[in-house]
């Protein structure tokens, strides 16, 4: 079973997709710490991405994944990667998930656009958290580079 890290600003929907793609659509509470289900999903706070003096805490979490899920909102048309942070990954499978596509007002061209010139690569999985076809597709794309999911 392949382990898989959530990592992305604060907000973007990290843990509702951890959460859903469990079953759990409840609304979900701020992540304080990592945390781990049983399928070998881990989620990381939002701080550990956003803050630098935490990049020592998100790298040695992700560590022990193969494969990391970079979340990123519809709403934000700035890449929050943080500058050189896919050159340490080069060994490791990046999934891109766009959230809160539902949203009113999103603009998804200038936001893959500005993925893209971050040098993350396509497919972009642009989703609605709360949609179960939206996570089952998430879920499809996971299981297809052997991510056991429930």
């Amino acid at each position: 079973m392949k382990k898989y890290v959530f990592v992305g600003s604060v907000g973007v929907g990290k843990t509702s997709l951890f959460n859903a793609l469990m079953g759990d659509y409840e609304l979900a509470r701020k992540t304080q710490a990592v945390d781990y289900n049983l399928m070998g999903g881990i989620d990381t706070p939002g701080e550990f991405f956003s803050h630098p003096h935490l990049y020592k805490a998100m790298i040695s979490t992700t560590t022990e994944a193969e494969i990391i899920i970079y979340v990123h909102s519809a709403e934000d048309q700035i890449c929050r990667l943080p500058r050189g942070i896919l050159d340490i990954y080069n060994n490791k499978t990046i999934v891109t998930v766009i959230t809160k596509v539902d949203l009113p007002d999103v603009d998804l061209p200038a936001v893959r656009k500005v993925l893209v010139e971050c040098g993350l690569k396509e497919p972009f999985l642009e989703i609605n958290t709360q949609d179960p076809k939206d996570v089952q597709m998430v879920a499809d794309y996971l299981k297809n580079l052997g991510v056991e999911i429930k």
